[in-house]
């Protein structure tokens, strides 16, 4: 992977700035989006992960890979989910986990589209949506230069030094090796998450 472009994403705050009294903030990544168009989003699940799809949208749930998925792979999958790769009207929300062993992540990237923030999250108001400043890199380039970064924080290679022994391998039997995880939170409001973590690779 070439060096990322991760550093040219407009990064929002956590905590919407005006708007300290919204019940959920779009920045905070320990809640997750309800499916659907915010009507018939809140049913309850059992855990049974087939019945956790949402009746009223199309795409959605969560996948794990590894670190060597291709580039026009990744975007393959990305307009397979018809995730609006090229879209600049987003907002990004970052936090990094300072347990990754019980968080099994290190990382969390979130982007909410500023349809999605005006009215699921509710924090920009009519005249702040026609005025939303673009980013510079398109959606789908984001979420890759994410992953590109995260390549060179951890290494790809499996037991690399940056990464060996952060999520719980023992170095011997159990090594760890950089993969991500990706979740359609929401379609209709075009919310989505990518993560960092490592999988543990015995013998």
């Amino acid at each position: 992977m070439n060096k990322s472009r991760l550093d040219q994403v407009i990064v929002s705050p956590r905590n919407w700035p005006g708007k300290d009294f919204l019940l959920v903030q779009p920045g905070d990544l320990t809640k997750f989006a309800a499916q659907g168009n915010g009507v018939y989003g809140f049913q309850k699940h059992d855990g049974n992960p087939i019945k956790y799809d949402s009746p009223h949208e199309a795409n959605g749930g969560i996948v794990f890979f590894d670190c060597s998925l291709k580039k026009e792979d990744f975007e393959a999958f990305l307009r397979m989910m018809h995730i609006r790769v090229d879209s600049k009207d987003y907002a990004a929300f970052f936090h990094e986990s300072e347990k990754p062993v019980k968080d099994r992540y290190f990382k969390q990237m979130r982007i909410i589209s500023k349809f999605g923030l005006r009215f699921m999250f509710q924090t920009i108001d009519d005249l702040e949506y026609k005025n939303f400043e673009e980013q510079k890199l398109p959606l789908g380039n984001a979420l890759w230069e994410f992953m590109n970064a995260e390549a060179h924080r951890f290494g790809t290679m499996l037991g690399d030094p940056r990464i060996e022994g952060k999520m719980g391998g023992d170095g011997y039997f159990a090594r760890e090796k950089l993969s991500f995880g990706f979740m359609l939170e929401n379609d209709y409001h075009r919310v989505y998450r990518i993560w960092s973590r490592a999988w543990l690779v015995t013998k």
